[in-house]
């Protein structure tokens, strides 16, 4: 099966006169060595080497390539649409060669990577299929006719042509196989010494002893390590799921190497037949790809462990002796079709070892309910995630598929091209059109939170709408850029005086474009993050210029920002104020200002959702990931923990703040890569699904029950989550680590046994 998708970010100014460029007829056939508008700056003279005639991209440039559009007069090609781009050139680069596109969604719509290839420096003729898709390309907004792409190396890497071809059978394969590839050499090194986790002695049956193969069954909420290995219970054990008739569910499996190396392991699912016949539904195979992540950013000297950071769907595995790799099945229903019942199919897991095939199969029974979840927006919920720039459009498909109903923007990348001229100030909104429209008409987006600005460590540089407000009049922008710190820095309480027009005019624009054009009914605007900052001291170094940091300036500061956006917003009822606050006395000061109040501390004022509730606020809840998180905490917190407090809105910090691939130079935030095939899913989006899957549950048992008759049951789970979450304690053995996982199954299943108890009720009253 192939996937879903997400984008990052390069740059973009500049183009070369449309006139010059020949006119696509078809698809594009570039020869470098004559292609018009290649910038001197970016691109080595025309040459010949080899008798090819050929241009070389120079060292460490985002050399451009200007395209006319081809695919006619629509702002991007067809949805679904995958074109490869065969790019000839000569391998003369020591690291992996970037090849990114005018996407439309990177930040301050910039280029967004699209694939690695190349970097063997073996001075080689080579060319590399590059696939890209529909998401990952359009028309540039000026002049209008046009797309771009960019090629960065390491070295001055000659390229003789680019041709765009249609794509062919294969093509997802082999885009993933190369990807994985790029990352392992990269990382070589690194993988060497890297830490392959807890090591565990097998417990075998006396069935799977003799056997080279052994698949054992462990939830996808614990993390499965390469040194894993069978535990009581686990080896010859069937995979269960349980699911409503519109729901996805997951499922997962390890394969234990036992005595001897298994090549090409690769895995199957059969038909899922029962009483009710063949069931109707969708089944995804994902292979986990363990990569190396950073073990902690603390730490004096970094250290890695290799982590299935990244499943993607199925591909054959190498598994060495002793060791294990993990595998998941993910079954989606499909409404009205698929039929209430119990079905049972067979996984066949199949491989090489030194003695020729193995193979085994084992089973997997699904139990469809009788029942329809709640959508989320049925349900009264909202989640979102943090985004730099913003994410592809087939990400977000993803995305809204697994439980989202927003997203989460900032200013700082995704924002309107805006300029001020004479004091008046315009805006484009071409970009950020295009992307609300497909996420309103497509896929039902409710809200976006639109950070205005970051954290005020970082002040005021990081107020980013004001920042760039006044570096959008004419001249130099990083003089302009100084002049707004110098100004903000000397007087911070308050918005500086040539702003305090400019600032609520670009609300009142905004407010009136997103109420007449295709974008979501709420728009939360968030003054700046964290403002809750303003009671300690604090600064980050800034080598751009001198800043102030947070301190008690950040109070007036936010509030006056919030004056500032009622007045541009007043006579319209698509705006809302936010604050994402994680100190209870210091965030509770803003109730007066804001209407949603976000917070992270709950644990330290247990009553911080009823004070907010009670003052007539809307009360969500945040968190966060790294590059490398696990499927249990995002499982237990965004699902039980959160509606043990009853907070309707979430946030999670961040999607796609993340490195591409390779995280071990930077870390970062997320939990997911694009890719022109779709989105390569991650443990931690997984377990953020199904939080909110246990979050529709409850909420389909209070509309079927009624509330007061749910609340007995769903008030001793919160109670149960809330022990589990403030117990830090560390589990005394895997046996205990697995149980504290399971109580998240266990509670589902309360709730669904209790919906089937009332439905069985009702029908008897009938």
């Amino acid at each position: 099966m192939v996937l879903a998708a997400v984008v990052a970010a390069g740059g973009c100014a500049g183009a070369a006169d449309p006139a010059r460029l020949p006119r696509a007829e078809g698809l594009p056939s570039l020869k470098l060595a004559d292609w018009p508008g290649l910038d001197e700056a970016d691109w080595a003279r025309p040459a010949r080497i080899d008798e090819r005639a050929c241009r070389a991209a120079k060292a460490g440039r985002d050399a451009r390539i200007v395209v006319p559009v081809w695919w006619g007069k629509a702002t991007r090609p067809p949805e679904g649409t995958v074109y490869v781009l065969k790019v000839t050139y000569n391998d003369t680069a020591a690291q992996p060669v970037v090849l990114s596109s005018h996407a439309g969604v990177a930040g301050y719509w910039g280029a967004s990577e699209v694939h690695r290839f190349g970097g063997l420096g073996d001075g080689k003729w080579k060319t590399a299929d590059v696939p890209i898709s529909w998401d990952l390309l359009i028309r540039k907004n000026a002049p209008g006719d046009v797309t771009e792409f960019f090629i960065r190396a390491d070295k001055d890497l000659p390229v003789e042509s680019i041709v765009v071809t249609p794509t062919g059978e294969g093509a997802a394969e082999k885009y993933f196989r190369e990807t994985r590839e790029w990352v392992a050499r990269v990382q070589a090194d690194k993988r060497k010494a890297a830490d392959l986790g807890a090591g565990q002695e097998p417990v075998l049956p006396d069935a799977s002893k003799g056997k080279p193969l052994v698949p054992f069954a462990r939830t996808y909420m614990a993390t499965l390590m390469p040194n894993a290995a069978p535990q009581q219970g686990e080896a010859g054990a069937g995979l269960e799921l349980r699911l409503a008739r519109n729901e996805y569910e997951t499922a997962a499996f390890g394969v234990y190497a036992n005595g001897t190396d298994l090549k090409e392991v690769d895995f199957t699912v059969g038909e899922l037949t029962g009483p009710a016949g063949k069931l109707t539904c969708e089944i995804d195979c994902r292979s986990a790809e363990y990569a190396a992540v950073v073990k902690s950013s603390r730490a004096r000297e970094k250290s890695y462990l290799m982590f299935p950071q990244r499943m993607w769907p199925a591909y054959p595995v190498d598994i060495p002796a002793g060791r294990s790799h993990w595998f998941w099945v993910t079954v989606k229903t499909l409404g009205e079709a698929s039929k209430p019942g119990k079905y049972e199919g067979n996984v066949r897991v199949a491989c090489q070892t030194a003695s020729g095939e193995a193979s085994c199969a084992f089973p997997i029974r699904v139990e469809v309910v009788p029942v329809t979840l709640l959508t989320m927006q049925q349900a009264g919920l909202d989640h979102g995630s943090c985004l730099g720039g913003l994410c592809t459009l087939q990400e977000l498909r993803t995305l809204f598929e697994f439980n989202h109903t927003g997203m989460h923007i900032w200013f700082g990348g995704a924002q309107s091209q805006m300029t001020v001229r004479k004091g008046k100030l315009a805006q484009d909104w071409y970009y950020l059109d295009d992307w609300m429209q497909y996420a309103v008409d497509k896929l039902g987006m409710t809200h976006i939170f639109w950070f205005l600005g970051g954290d005020p460590l970082g002040f005021p540089d990081t107020l980013n709408l004001e920042r760039d407000l006044y570096r959008a009049q004419p001249g130099d922008r990083n003089a302009l850029r100084r002049e707004f710190l110098d100004k903000t820095n000397a007087k911070p309480a308050m918005v500086i005086p040539e702003l305090r027009q400019l600032y609520p005019e670009w609300v009142r624009q905004m407010a009136e474009h997103a109420q007449n054009g295709p974008w979501p009914k709420k728009i939360i605007l968030h003054p700046f993050d964290e403002p809750n900052k303003w009671a300690g001291r604090g600064k980050w170094d800034n080598p751009f210029h001198t800043v102030i940091g947070a301190g008690s300036w950040i109070k007036p500061h936010f509030r006056d920002n919030c004056q500032l956006i009622r007045k541009g917003s007043a006579g319209f009822d698509n705006v809302l104020i936010g604050a994402d606050v994680y100190s209870p006395s210091a965030g509770l000061v803003f109730l007066g200002d804001i209407d949603v109040f976000c917070t992270n501390a709950i644990h330290a004022d247990q009553e911080m959702g009823n004070k907010v509730r009670a003052a007539g606020k809307q009360f969500w809840q945040y968190g966060g990931c790294d590059d490398h998180a696990s499927a249990d905490d995002v499982r237990l917190r965004f699902g039980f923990y959160f509606g043990a407090y009853d907070s309707r809105g979430s946030l999670t910090w961040a999607y796609n703040t993340l490195p591409r691939f390779d995280t071990t130079g930077g870390q970062g935030w997320g939990f997911g890569w694009y890719t022109p095939f779709g989105t390569v899913q991650t443990p931690f989006m997984i377990g953020l699904r199904e939080a909110y899957d246990d979050r529709r549950w409850a909420e389909t048992y209070k509309k079927l029950a009624g509330k007061a008759a749910a609340e007995k049951l769903l008030a001793e789970i919160g109670r149960q989550a809330i022990a589990q979450r403030s117990d830090r304690a560390a589990p005394k053995d895997f046996a205990e680590r697995l149980a504290r996982l399971q109580n998240m199954d266990r509670w589902r299943n309360q709730i669904i046994d209790a919906i089937l108890k009332n439905q069985r009720t009702a029908d008897l009253r009938r």
